[in-house]
């Protein structure tokens, strides 16, 4: 790939990654990750830490059944939150990962309807 065309590959790579169903564990497969999240009833997901410093994760709800409720391994914010709920189609959020002490964690970077709150 030249340096010419590294930008627009990068726009045309997969980054739809796939909602693992109520009660499983969210992992960030790539870079850019968009995880569109699908409810039939109200329903939980788990979402583990990142693994890299950079990494971004966007979570889009799709398909609104049920609230969804989301909990990260840590906080994704500085207050504290590691509780997330989707209620509502189109509700969003996107993260990224930063090292915080020894660990590498979530950031919120951008929100438009999820609830953040802690367990």
């Amino acid at each position: 790939m030249s340096g010419n065309t590294q930008l627009f590959e990068e726009l045309k790579a997969d980054h739809e990654g796939s909602d693992p169903g109520t009660t499983k564990k969210i992992r960030a497969d790539r870079d850019r990750a968009v995880i569109p999240l699908v409810s039939a009833a109200v329903e939980t997901r788990s979402l583990a830490n990142p693994e890299i410093m950079g990494q971004e994760i966007t979570l889009c709800f799709k398909t609104d059944g049920g609230n969804l409720t989301l909990t990260a391994d840590t906080a994704v914010n500085q207050t504290g939150n590691n509780t997330l709920l989707f209620e509502d189609a189109g509700d969003m959020i996107a993260l990224r990962a930063i090292q915080s002490g020894s660990s590498i964690v979530w950031r919120v970077i951008e929100n438009d309807g999820v609830a953040l709150s802690t367990v």
